[in-house]
Parts: structure tokens; sequence; C-alpha cells
């Protein structure tokens, strides 16, 4: 069985790619906890494509797999902050382990940084108690429209054809505050502010929107690995768009 079907089996949830371009693209669009490559890779070089991951993702957690240990890419592998260096062959139960050790500590870490930002958030209203909480505006219409997807505010109830979308609350303003501005690409730092009233850091505001982002396309989107209504704009931020494929 394969390494990823035995993951699977396992009861981990596994993306596999078939190339480090293939990867990249799915680092661009989704977060991820662990990114696991062997370093000679049929379609590129997996210590290339760790460093591009890492600028992406600087909290990614790395394993490599190697059938040709050298001490270079050994210490490369280290100095990028790889979690673990598995030599073949190696057992299920070696891959098994290093993966739950790396899951663990990108949850911990995670979780920590969520209370940081919620305490430093907490400390700005604090400091300035005169800001009033953001509210999104009530439509003159009854009915927001998208392409297909339509958004009711009174009865906070979004569909897409006749699929109803399972929203929470969060991802219904969310929502709601892009399709206000649908066509207009708003970076991370201001939907951080005016959706979760959140004044923060670039890279703390890139985190907590891209988790939301992450959560809302799942529901959203017919193909959350290829999104056509919630798109990124590299560099920029996020934008509604009516879901009909370029």
């Amino acid at each position: 069985m394969a390494l990823d079907s035995q993951l699977r089996a396992d009861g981990r949830t596994v993306v596999a790619t078939g190339s480090a371009q293939q990867a990249l693209a799915l680092l661009q669009q989704e977060s991820f906890a662990l990114l696991m490559t062997e370093i000679a890779l049929a379609t590129g070089d997996g210590l290339a494509l760790m460093a591009a991951a890492r600028r992406l993702h600087p909290d990614l957690e790395l394993i490599v797999l190697t059938g040709a240990a050298t001490l270079e890419s050994a210490i490369a592998a280290l100095n990028l902050g790889a979690r673990a260096y598995l030599r073949k062959p190696f057992t299920f139960d070696a891959i098994a382990r290093c993966v739950d050790r790396a899951l663990e500590q990108w949850h911990t870490r995670s979780a920590y940084q969520a209370t940081l930002r919620h305490l430093g958030a907490t400390l700005l209203r604090i400091a300035e108690p005169h800001d009033a909480p953001y509210a999104i505006p009530e439509p003159r219409q009854a009915t927001l429209r998208v392409g297909a997807l339509h958004i009711d505010p009174r009865r906070r109830r979004a569909t897409v054809g006749n699929r109803i979308l399972p929203l929470t609350s969060g991802e219904f303003d969310l929502l709601l505050y892009l399709a206000h501005r649908n066509g207009e690409v708003l970076s991370p730092e201001r939907l951080a502010r005016d959706v979760l009233g959140y004044h923060c850091a670039p890279d703390e505001a890139r985190e907590l929107i891209k988790a939301r982002v992450h959560r809302l396309r799942a529901k959203l989107e017919p193909n959350p690995r290829a999104p056509t209504f919630l798109v990124s704009v590299r560099g920029a931020g996020y934008m509604l768009t009516s879901g009909e494929e370029c």
C-alpha cells in the first residue's frame, strides 16, 4: 500500500500530488500543517520545494524522505527547519510517529499564536475604547446576488443554486462583507479589521484570514482546491467573483 494510502487508513487527512509544481500550487491556495517530500523528485528538487513552501507558510512542518542520504542534504534540510530526516528503508510506524510529533507541534504552536493574537486584539480594544465595532450595512435589496451565489442578510442564509451553505455566523459575516465588495481585492489586514475587529500585523492578519477563507471555501466552492467564487490574488488578498471560471 502506498504511504499516502496507509496514512489515510490510519485516520490522517492526506493530499498527495504528482509533482513539486502541483504541491506549490496547492500551497498557494490552501493552508496545510505538514509537507512531506523526498529530496530527489522526478519533477523537481525536494529541497527547493521545501524552501518555497517555507516562504509561503513559515510555520509549515517539514519531513524529508530520502533513499540517498548525504551530509549536505541533511544539513540543508535541518537549515530549512525539517522536523525529521528519514532514510529509506523505513517502517510505516516510524513515519507515523514522525507525522504525529510534527502535527502535535504544529497544533501546539497554532494554539499559542491564536492565544497571543486574541490577547493582542483585546489589549488594542482596551487601549482604543472609542473605536466602534464594524457593522456590515443592511442592503436595500432583500438578497445579494453574485453569480449563482445568493445571500439573504435578514435571514442570514446563503445558497448556491439550490444548495444551502451550512455557514457559521463568522463565515456568513465574512461572505457578506466580500459580497458587498464583489470584484474588489481585499487585503487580509482589512478583512481582519473590518470583519473580525482585529487590528494586527500583516503576517498575523494573513494567518487569521487564511484559515477562515479555507473553511468558507470548503462550503462555498464546488471544488475548494480550484476556487472560482472566492479567489486569491497573490500578494494582495482575496476577491469574491461570480464563480465563472476564467
